[in-house]
Parts: C-alpha cells; sequence; structure tokens
C-alpha cells in the first residue's frame, strides 16, 4: 500500500501581520494533487492542521478543502491533533469529517477506546496507532515541577510515553502494517527554530527505544524541519515538517511530504517529494553604510524578507520608508551596538506570552527566568487555554 505522510500546515498562521493561509491553501492543494497522481491509499496527518485553537474561518475553509478533495477521490485520511489544535473541537468536527473518509483522534485515547485503528487498505489490514499530543501538564503534576528536578521530570514524562506507546501498540502483529502517528518531540531532534520551544524542550523527550520493534513506520508531526530520527533506520521513522516556511528560522529549508510504501513483514520505502508552493523567506543582515547595495536584492525578492541593519545611530522614519518602498519586508530592524535600546528592547507583542514573561523577568531581575519558573507558568498557561477551549 502506498501512505503520505504531511504535518504541521499550520493553517491560520501570521508572521508580523502577513496571514500566510493563502500560501498554505495552495500547498494543500499541491499535496492533495500529488496524492491524487501518485494513487495514494492512505493519508497520515501527523497534527498541527491549525496554528490556533480558534482557527479562523479561511484557515477552516483550507483544511477542509482539502478533505473534501481526498475523500471525494476515494483516499482516506487519519488525522491527529497537535499542541496546537484544539483535540475536542477536532474531535467534534471529526464526526462531519467522517462523511470525508477522514479519522480523527484529537483527545489522547488508550486501545479499544478510540486510540487504535483499523483500516483494509487495498485488501490489506493497516492497524493505526494514533497518539495526539500529550500535554506534559497531564503526565506531571505542577506541584512536581516546582519539586523535581529536570531530569526527574524528563524520567517522568518518559514513563507516561511509554504506557501510552505499550498500550497502542500491544495488538500489532504480523499480518497487517502497523503504523505509529505521534505529534512530539523525539530524542536528538533538530528544530527548525519556528517551534513553540517548551514542548520542545530536553525535559519532555521522547527516545527511540519506546518504539516497538513491530512498528513499520513511524509518522511524526511537531517539530518544523524534516529529518529522520535518531536511533532508528532511515525507512523507520520521519518527522515531514511543516509545509511553508513558518518563520525566518526556517529560512533555506525544503518543504515536503513523504511517498510510503509499506507491506506486512516488509521492509518500508520511504521517498521524499518536495513541495513547490509557499513564498520563501529571505533574512538580509548589512552595515547602514552597505543599505543601498543590498535594496536592488530585496526588490527582487519575490518572497517574504526581514531586513536588520546594524546602525551608528537610530533613523527614525527609516522603517516606515523601506517597508512602504518594499512590500515584502515584513520586519525592519535597527540595532546600535552597546546602546540602551539594544539592551531593554520592550516587549514585542508577536511572541508567546511564556517568551514575554521570560523578557520581563530578565529586564526586571536582572537574570534569566529559572527552568522550574519556567515549566510552572507555561503548565498554567496550557492549563487555562485547554480549560477555555473545553468550555467552548
Amino acid at each position: 500500500m502506498k501512505l503520505l505522510h504531511t504535518a504541521d500546515w499550520h493553517a491560520g498562521r501570521t508572521l508580523h501581520g502577513q496571514s500566510r493561509t493563502p500560501e498554505i491553501r495552495q500547498v494543500l492543494r499541491e499535496i492533495a494533487e500529488l496524492a491524487q497522481l501518485e494513487a495514494v491509499d492512505l493519508i497520515l496527518v501527523a497534527g498541527d492542521l491549525f496554528d490556533s485553537k480558534y482557527p479562523t474561518p479561511d484557515a477552516e475553509e483550507a483544511v477542509y478543502e482539502f478533505f473534501m478533495t481526498t475523500g471525494q477521490a476515494g483516499i482516506p485520511s487519519v488525522v491527529i491533533a497537535g499542541n496546537h489544535d484544539s483535540p475536542v473541537r477536532l474531535d467534534a468536527v471529526g464526526r462531519l469529517l467522517r462523511l470525508a473518509d477522514v479519522h480523527v483522534v484529537g483527545e489522547a485515547r488508550v486501545a479499544g477506546q478510540g486510540g487504535v485503528l483499523e483500516l483494509a487498505v487495498k485488501g490489506e489490514k493497516v492497524r493505526i496507532a494514533a497518539l495526539p499530543f500529550v500535554s506534559e501538564r497531564r503526565i506531571i503534576k505542577v506541584a512536581e515541577l516546582l519539586g523535581s528536578d529536570p531530569g526527574a521530570w524528563r524520567d517522568r514524562y518518559r514513563a507516561g510515553m511509554r504506557t501510552l506507546i505499550n498500550n497502542l501498540t500491544a495488538g500489532f502483529s504480523g499480518d497487517a502494517v502497523n503504523l505509529l502517528m505521534m505529534h512530539t518531540t523525539m530524542e536528538g531532534a533538530t528544530l527548525a527554530n519556528s517551534e513553540y520551544t517548551f514542548h520542545c524542550t530536553e525535559a519532555y523527550t521522547v527516545s527511540a527505544d519506546l518504539v516497538p520493534e513491530g512498528v513499520n513506520y513511524l509518522a511524526l508531526g511537531h517539530i518544523h524541519n524534516p529529518q529522520t530520527v535518531v536511533g532508528l533506520a532511515e525507512n523507520q521513522a520521519r518527522y515531514a515538517g511543516s509545509i511553508i516556511q513558518l518563520d525566518f528560522g526556517e529560512e533555506g529549508d525544503d518543504k515536503v511530504v513523504y511517498l510510503i510504501e509499506a507491506a506486512p513483514r516488509q521492509s518500508t520505502k520511504v521517498h521524499k517529494y518536495r513541495l513547490k508552493g509557499g513564498k520563501r523567506l529571505k533574512h538580509f543582515r548589512c552595515q547602514r553604510a552597505e543599505l543601498e547595495r543590498y535594496l536592488p536584492e530585496i526588490a527582487r525578492c519575490d518572497g517574504w524578507a526581514k531586513l536588520s541593519i546594524t546602525m551608528e545611530r537610530l533613523e527614525p522614519g527609516l522603517k516606515d520608508r523601506l517597508k512602504a518602498d518594499y512590500p515584502q519586508l515584513l520586519i525592519v530592524e535597527q540595532s546600535v551596538p552597546g546602546s540602551e535600546r539594544e539592551r531593554v528592547r520592550g516587549v514585542d507583542h508577536t511572541m508567546s506570552l511564556v517568551e514575554a514573561y521570560a523578557q520581563f523577568y530578565q529586564e526586571d531581575r536582572g537574570e534569566v527566568l529559572p527552568d522550574d519558573l519556567r515549566a510552572a507558568f507555561e503548565a498554567l498557561y496550557s492549563q487555562a487555554h485547554e480549560t477555555a477551549g473545553a468550555a467552548l
């Protein structure tokens, strides 16, 4: 059977005020067309369909259009929730998506209660252990975050994940293609510097030895850089990565989906398909005296651009003039080495609340936010979001 593995669509994403949803819609259409051209039998979407737990209407339209297209083509899909998705919202809409042959696992479930799916594809049985993103808060209590060292957090988190994985894969056998889908951080993964960093820290990683030998393929989401998994064979596990360059940390990265050939009791084959859609990101860096020389190159940029200028003194109005003349410039930064402005910048409202708190803490106390306090703040923040989502 032929599978298509994708993840981290992040529909609804904005980059410094610029909506990326039109680009995401374009790439989703490209993936749907590829699935039909390649006669794919099953699509695996490993989480983060949306960039927010409360997606915008255009983001929902882009995602559901994809599933309508593939469903009408007779291609089923299996979807799990990522850390950016609302599990309860996905489970709710999942009942409607079944009409397009889409099988959704939003909330984490155990085997026998929806955590394992069995489908018949081309006369072969495929068994999918579907493990959505599991918040560390559900495995480690907030009190333990404050009272234990990071090594203890990691051990407790891994023990909980091992229990879940073992439960979901206990029924794997040689009579089927056995797939494991997860939205998590594997030990040794290389970040693209655009992920929600707290959920990618060393304290909450999963090691390769938690993956049973009977798994034909491990389809991963969460890390935006497509890659293999340390400790597992190249054809056994992959991160699909994001489908467009989401932030300037992904500058120069290729975006891909994987086409998987799998059969019971046979080695899996993995083929990479490079995605063509989506605007590329480019970060320009120069001294003020070099700026005029860089402007023609910025003008030729057909993607989104960021410009960092090292100045002798700040020039009020320069940012606005440049952005007016070059609409592809999303960010213009001026820095004066050693200046008070460089040392204390104020809160950037595009950063996450956790990072804003870390910046406030450092400016207020002159020291880096301690790991245990960061973890407790993040746990409370995540709990508030989950509670709000459940109330909708």
